[in-house]
């Protein structure tokens, strides 16, 4: 494990994950589970750092030659205290449960001989139950048992089939169906009613019948939901569960305790008859018009009774191929002679004694399903023979050569080790979008994180390489395993619009060391979250990478802003990066372990599936510094100054709240990055972009930052920063 370079990484080390032994020489003391850890990183090319307990750092501090990483969590003494004044609650949950006749005034009262003369409310007219109060035990069990069911505990999966009315009854057929348009639905409440089971059937069946038919109006009111057993949904009341009295049955201990089993159910979108004749006879006329126009563009029919070609000998046997096959008896013999001009080398032929038909022939061809009537019309002949190529040659294989083929393809030799390494996922595939920093400020909706929208989720299946030695990096807390995505839908992003697609599949992790051994950072194995630990870390990286992505369409925008405004062009070359396209993928398979049911229920695990990048793996910026990481002479180092200018530019135009950071990938496209906020932003939560956003670098990046030569273009209009000079010939001594 020692060998691996931290190709991509959480970055949460702010503080140790587990017990460590700081690595500065002089020190080596033992550094605890939760306690403050520093990573130094030196200015020497190709040594690593060093990660160092506080007091070490303390001791860097002093030496401008090492970059310190600060804590990401530090004191804030404007976060509020969060006990609050218990008799200021007590009276605020007393107001708020107050019932609304409350402030409804009390009621008159009128002195009288005959007594007092209340004047009731109308509201008060029927006091107790009413009428509407007769579901009120059923409903408020269904709705106690629904309230924290995320997705509802008893559901049903639904396969909705698309049929037109039809078929032989004698055979039990109901319905006849078109287009191949079938889908399932899984996870669908058991108590849904028949009029959401008609909503839902419609919803994800008409889109299919329209693309299967594209410009036909279809008239979906007229469509009729039917079950397996053919009855009309329609005719069923509301609000009642459709098909949850089917999934219940009497356990073993006796028949008043029902238990629930999901079952899947049949449910068919029928098109009337009317409605599919239409359809017909709209199709007809589409084609009748379709074989209109290509009669206009090609003749039909010889115009001519001497018609000369000349052509060579493929133009002569594509004009043959092109004729139609209804030609009259007298026309045959045209078949014949083209055919002997595809197998000779006759430059000319000229076809004479052909009878040209005359128009009242040409009035009386069929033109309504033209396909079916000239298939019907072809006349029998007998085959001709294929006239065989005169270049076609044969060669012996060479022997030696063929010994050794047969050797090598006849042993059976298969890693079985490695094939077992090979884990297949059904996953639900949620991309992440890219959206410009205007729209989600336009959009209320999109002042969030990033979430997973059902919606535009794609099924699909991924592939996992996740043997060890074929493993693309392990950072400190993701490895990162070679995959192939393969989505049912065609999504809106690149990623999956092709079948098996390489990708690169990543996924936390932590360290689990042998029992009663230390804390050795080599000898350690790979241990895996739970979903409820694994998510959370998942999430939090889409999300980073979901506004990284946004801010660096922000910079481009400027860039192309102050570009198209100058007068003068850039005296360099602007590079054009990207984020990669990529998507959380969440494993819904049946066999779950410890589960009885085959039925889906919650996610079994995570993955965050990104496109391979094959260029090697740079890192530009470290996500504690807003200057290049590499030397002038090295390879990227301009791409590493145009991202520092990205943050230049990110940083003036935010007002200074927020940039990128730890910007690494290839030459082109871009990976794990690292968004850093300023304090005002964060207000003491400690959940902002992850543990990775340091607070210190964003303020004080106007003395960190050294601007470059694109910072100082005056197109861009930039505010020029110099960090003061170091001796670079300082190096670290202990």
């Amino acid at each position: 494990m020692a060998s691996y370079e931290l190709a991509s990484q959480f970055t949460e080390d702010a503080f140790a994950k587990e017990d460590l032994i700081c690595e500065r020489s002089a020190c080596a003391a033992k550094i605890l589970k939760g306690d403050p850890c520093f990573y130094i990183a030196t200015i020497v090319i190709g040594q690593r750092g060093r990660f160092v307990c506080a007091t070490c750092h303390r001791h860097y501090q002093g030496k401008a030659a090492t970059s310190m990483r600060p804590t990401a969590q530090r004191p804030n003494p404007q976060r509020p205290n969060p006990q609050g004044n218990a008799q200021v609650i007590r009276q605020n949950i007393n107001a708020a449960w107050r019932p609304a006749v409350a402030q409804q005034p009390p009621p008159r009262v009128v002195a009288t001989s005959a007594g007092p003369d209340i004047a009731v409310p109308s509201s008060w007219a029927q006091p107790g139950y009413s009428v509407n109060h007769a579901q009120y035990g059923a409903e408020r069990e269904r709705w106690a048992k629904q309230a924290y069911a995320v997705p509802p505990a008893e559901t049903i999966s639904l396969e909705i089939t698309a049929v037109r009315e039809g078929g032989n009854r004698r055979k039990g057929a109901r319905g006849i169906p078109f287009g191949n348009i079938c889908e399932g639905r899984k996870d669908v409440d058991a108590r849904i009613d028949a009029p959401g089971l008609i909503t839902l059937s419609l919803d994800t069946i008409l889109p299919k019948i329209q693309a299967f038919a594209t410009g036909f109006p279809w008239r979906q009111d007229q469509f009729v939901i039917r079950d397996g057993g053919w009855v009309d949904l329609s005719t069923h009341p509301p609000r009642q569960p459709y098909f949850y009295s089917q999934c219940t049955q009497a356990t073993r201990k006796g028949l008043r305790a029902m238990t629930f089993k999901s079952k899947i159910f049949l449910l068919y979108v029928v098109v009337p008859t009317a409605q599919w004749e239409d359809y017909e006879t709209w199709l007809e006329k589409a084609e009748e018009e379709r074989f209109s126009m290509g009669s206009q563009s090609e003749p039909l029919f010889l115009p001519s009774a001497t018609r000369s070609i000349h052509s060579s000998v493929q133009s002569s046997a594509l004009a043959v191929a092109s004729e139609p096959l209804f030609l009259p008896s007298a026309t045959r013999s045209i078949h014949s002679s083209a055919l002997a001009v595809a197998g000779t080398q006759a430059d000319s032929l000229t076809i004479s004694s052909v009878e040209a038909p005359s128009e009242a022939a040409l009035s009386k061809a069929p033109v309504k399903r033209p396909f079916q009537r000239e298939i019907a019309s072809v006349p029998s002949s007998p085959p001709l023979k294929k006239m065989a190529s005169a270049n076609v040659g044969f060669r012996s294989p060479d022997r030696e050569q063929l010994r050794e083929v047969l050797q090598s393809g006849g042993t059976t030799d298969i890693d079985v080790r490695q094939m077992l390494t090979i884990q297949h996922e059904n996953i639900e595939f949620f991309p992440i979008p890219t959206r410009p920093l205007s729209v989600i400020l336009d959009d209320p909706k999109l002042h969030a994180a990033f979430r997973t929208d059902t919606e535009l989720s794609h099924s699909g299946r991924l592939t996992v390489q996740t043997s060890t030695d074929d493993m693309l990096g392990v950072g400190g807390f993701k490895t990162a395993h070679p995959g192939f995505l393969t989505l049912l839908s065609a999504p809106e992003i690149p990623l999956g619009s092709r079948p098996r697609q390489k990708v690169a599949v990543k996924r936390p992790f932590y360290k689990k060391y042998p029992p009663g051994s230390s804390t050795n950072p080599i000898n350690f194995s790979i241990g895996r979250y739970t979903i409820s630990d694994e998510l959370p870390k998942l999430f939090r990286e889409a999300n980073v990478l979901y506004w990284a992505r946004s801010l660096l369409t922000f910079a481009y925008e400027y860039i192309d802003h102050c570009v198209a405004n100058s007068s003068d062009t850039p005296p360099f070359h602007i590079p054009r990066l990207r984020f990669v396209e990529a998507g959380l993928a969440l494993s819904h398979d049946h066999t779950q372990p410890g589960h009885k049911s085959k039925s889906l229920t919650m996610p079994r695990a995570g993955y965050l599936v990104e496109e391979l990048i094959t260029d090697d793996f740079i890192k530009y910026i470290h996500n504690m510094d807003c200057n290049p990481m590499l030397d002038p002479y090295e390879v990227g180092y301009e791409i590493a100054e145009f991202l520092a200018c990205t943050q230049h530019i990110q940083f003036a135009k935010t007002g200074g709240l927020a940039f990128i950071s730890d910007y690494q990938g290839g030459l082109e496209i871009l990976s794990d990055p690292q968004v850093l906020t300023h304090p005002l932003v964060n207000k003491g939560k400690d959940d902002i972009f992850g543990d990775g956003n340091i607070e210190r670098a964003v303020s004080t990046f106007e003395k960190e930052h050294n601007c470059n030569k694109f910072c100082k273009w005056s197109g861009f209009k930039l505010k020029i920063y110099e960090k003061l000079e170091i001796d670079e010939a300082e190096t670290e001594t202990d």
